[in-house]
């Protein structure tokens, strides 16, 4: 039943394109660069659907043994320790271990070595995805012209998320791969910058992966455009202000991040209810309701944030002028005449917020903040 309700939510999300349909992908799970969980591990999937993340992407290597194992580099220096917790002194690829020696020598990075742990493998990443009742992505970190271990993968998914509930993503060389195999039943997404627009539409049942930091605001506005025409699904990936807000202005089915809160949808336990402008301290309100600000003046809380041990800052706002915007542990700017929303995950802090006029006069119409405990 679970399944039918979620594949029915990805086909409306399809069909209506609604920004309150979208689908967040937990970027490598919910590990915040490595600090509250570890990259790709099992409790980073624990933490997406903690967070409200219908999705999650994950990467596939071999072992030396041959076995799938799940990390996204070729080596293990970035992502992981040795399992006394002291740094990796030399370059340790992935493939030069076994899955015995991958599973005792070496743990994943975490700040809080309770939760640092060992390497999955595929099949173990995806039995706890589909516990969570997160829609998969899944990119295959190993070239393979024979297409032997993309088939391996594919019938792992099929066992344990079933056909239909997981996604196989490439720059586009395993995809045709795939499908030259004529595993047609499989969906696939491509990512635009590392192919051509025809090669991913010609894969058929294909989402396109349409980078908002590669492409500018107007190459980016034409591919989502382009992409919508040819009844395409659309996904980018986004963790600061200026790429989060290309996304906000089109109509994108799935967003990827690594750092970002996904929309409010019920999850979690909204803290002292929401700030409005009432709310803030600012040296001038007009008899409509907005603050005025001159040029490096600011507006702050009447009081302090609460701490937050995870959870997700949430930013609505309507202005006119040039701001600059703390939120959480992002600054960002915003410009005249932006009508915006940004929302980034906090991790164990009391999260940061102001606005500072960066231009002569700044008046702002609307702002309104919600803090969530997940």
């Amino acid at each position: 039943m679970r399944k039918f309700v979620f594949f029915c939510f990805i086909i409306c999300s399809w069909i209506t394109g609604l920004h309150a349909q979208r689908v967040f992908i937990a970027h490598r799970g919910v590990n915040m660069h490595s600090t509250i969980a570890g990259e790709n591990s099992l409790e980073a999937i624990s933490l997406a659907k903690r967070a409200g993340f219908q999705a999650i992407e994950t990467d596939v290597r071999l072992s030396a043994d041959g076995c799938l194992v799940v990390m996204h580099d070729s080596t293990l220096n970035r992502t992981c320790l040795n399992v006394d917790g002291t740094t990796l002194s030399a370059q340790i690829p992935v493939s030069t271990k076994t899955l015995m020696e991958l599973k005792q020598d070496f743990i994943l990075k975490a700040d809080n070595p309770e939760v640092r742990s060992r390497i999955p493998t595929l099949r173990e990443f995806l039995t706890e995805c589909k516990r969570n009742g997160l829609y998969t992505f899944i990119e295959p970190k190993l070239i393979d012209e024979t297409g032997r271990h993309y088939k391996d993968i594919i019938i792992l998914a099929n066992e344990v998320l079933g056909k239909g509930n997981y996604v196989i993503t490439s720059n586009n060389c395993a995809n045709e791969i795939i499908r030259s195999l004529g595993i047609n039943d499989v969906r696939l997404m491509g990512v635009l910058y590392q192919t051509t627009f025809e090669k991913i539409q010609n894969q058929g049942d294909c989402i396109m992966a349409i980078s908002a930091s590669r492409f500018d605001e107007n190459e980016y506005d034409h591919y989502v455009a382009l992409a919508k025409a040819n009844s395409l699904m659309r996904e980018s990936h986004a963790d600061k202000f200026m790429h989060f807000n290309k996304i906000n202005r089109n109509d994108i089915n799935y967003i990827s991040t690594d750092l970002l809160a996904p929309d409010l949808n019920g999850q979690g336990i909204l803290l002292v209810g929401k700030y409005e402008i009432k709310d803030f301290i600012c040296p001038t309100i007009t008899m409509a309701g907005s603050i005025l600000l001159k040029k490096e003046q600011t507006v702050v809380l009447n009081e302090p944030l609460p701490c937050v041990t995870f959870g997700g800052i949430y930013l609505e706002f309507e202005l006119k002028g040039h701001a600059e915007i703390k939120l959480g542990n992002q600054i960002f700017n915003v410009k005249t005449g932006n009508i915006g929303k940004h929302q980034v995950l906090i991790n164990n802090a009391s999260p940061a917020f102001e606005v500072k006029s960066l231009s002569d006069e700044l008046e702002i119409k609307r702002l309104t903040l919600k803090i969530v405990q997940y």
